[in-house]
C-alpha cells in the first residue's frame, strides 16, 4: 500500500491579505485623562495655583495683608517608544500577495502604539512625579494615605482580599475627603475611574454574590463587558496593571489605581508617526518604522488612589 505525500515543488497557498492575533487594540486610557498634545521641549510643565483661605475681617479700616501668588510646578519628561518591522523585496510574491502587507503592519504597530500609551500613563500616574523649580525638583510618590492595603476589609476576618465592595467605598471616600471629587467636581466634567485587570472583576462579582447585595446583575453587566459604570466609578481593563509578589505563597499583589480624570495629565509630544522606506543596504528590504513620544503624571498626590488587590500568580 502506497503512502502519499505531497510534493515539496507543490507551492503553499495563502488567503488573501493577513489576520491579527488577540491583543488590546487602542489605548484604553486616553480619555479618561487631560491630554495635552503639541508639546516640545525635553519636559512639559504644568503650572498650578495652590489652595488658599481668605481671612476675617475683625475691626474698622483694618490694614490689608497681601499675599504672592503660590504658583506649583509639576514637570512630565516624555518616554519615546519605537518599532521597526523589515519586509525582504520578495515577500509579497512570497506570501502571493499584490502588494507587501505594509497596510497591515502599520495598523499592528498602531496597535502596540496604544498599549505603550497605557503603559506611560499608568507607570506616571502611579509612580514617582516631578515638581518644584527646574534647576531644583523634587521626586514626589503617593503616600500611605492614598493607599487601600490588600487586607482592607469589614467583615472582621483576617487576610488579603481581591477588589470588594468595601474598598471600592474606602477609595471613594478618601477622594470625599480630600475634595477632590464629588459635587463640584462632578459638575466641572470630571470622572472617577479605576483601573483593573479581569481578576478584579470575578472578585468583585463573588463578593457581591456572597453578600447577598442587589447590585449582583450590575456587576455581572461589567465581567460580561456589557458596561462599564459601576457605583459611579469608570472601570477600564488592563492587563498592565503594577504588580508585586504578596507575602503569601503563589500570590500576588496587584495595585490598582483609582484617579479623577481631570486630576491626571497624558501629554503627547506626538502620537504614533509611521514612516515607510526602503533601506538600500539591506538588499532593499522595505522598513516600516512608528514611534510615540509621551509622558503622564498626577496633579498632585490627592488625585490618584491605590487600591491593592491580591490574586493568584
Amino acid at each position: 500500500m502506497s503512502t502519499l505525500t505531497i510534493p515539496q515543488s507543490a507551492r503553499a497557498v495563502f488567503q488573501d491579505g493577513m489576520e491579527h492575533l488577540a491583543q488590546q487594540k487602542a489605548s484604553r486610557f486616553q480619555k479618561y485623562a487631560t491630554v495635552k498634545t503639541g508639546c516640545t521641549g525635553k519636559a512639559s510643565a504644568h503650572r498650578r495655583i495652590q489652595a488658599t483661605e481668605m481671612t476675617d475681617v475683625t475691626g474698622r479700616i483694618q490694614p490689608t495683608i497681601g499675599e504672592e501668588l503660590g504658583l506649583e510646578h509639576r514637570y512630565i519628561f516624555p518616554r519615546k517608544a519605537q518599532k521597526a518591522t523589515l519586509i525582504d523585496e520578495d515577500d509579497a510574491a512570497t506570501l502571493a500577495l499584490a502588494v507587501a502587507p505594509t497596510g497591515d503592519i502599520a495598523l499592528q504597530h498602531r496597535m502596540a502604539a496604544g498599549r505603550k500609551i497605557d503603559k506611560i500613563f499608568l507607570d506616571g500616574i502611579t509612580g514617582a512625579n516631578l515638581e518644584g523649580l527646574e534647576d531644583n525638583m523634587s521626586s514626589l510618590t503617593l503616600p500611605a494615605s492614598q493607599t487601600v492595603l490588600a487586607d482592607y476589609r469589614t467583615d472582621l476576618v483576617v487576610g488579603n482580599t481581591g477588589l470588594n465592595l468595601a474598598k471600592l467605598i474606602r477609595a471613594k471616600g478618601i477622594f470625599g475627603k480630600n475634595e477632590v471629587y464629588g459635587q463640584d467636581q462632578h459638575e466641572e466634567g470630571a470622572h472617577l475611574c479605576m483601573a483593573v485587570s479581569q481578576d478584579e472583576l470575578n472578585n468583585l462579582l463573588a463578593d457581591v454574590e456572597e453578600t447577598g447585595s442587589a447590585d449582583y446583575n450590575k456587576v455581572q453587566a461589567l465581567v460580561d463587558g456589557e458596561v462599564d459604570y459601576f457605583m459611579g466609578i469608570h472601570f477600564i481593563r488592563s492587563e498592565q496593571i503594577g504588580k508585586r509578589t504578596s507575602p503569601n505563597a503563589g500570590k500576588i499583589i496587584r495595585s490598582c489605581p483609582m484617579w479623577v480624570s481631570t486630576g491626571v495629565y497624558l501629554d503627547f509630544w506626538y502620537d504614533v508617526k509611521t514612516s515607510i522606506d526602503t533601506l538600500p543596504t539591506q538588499s532593499q528590504a522595505i522598513q516600516v518604522y512608528s514611534r510615540i513620544k509621551v509622558g503622564a503624571a498626577r496633579k498632585d498626590e490627592k488625585q490618584v488612589v491605590l487600591v491593592e488587590c491580591e490574586q493568584a500568580a
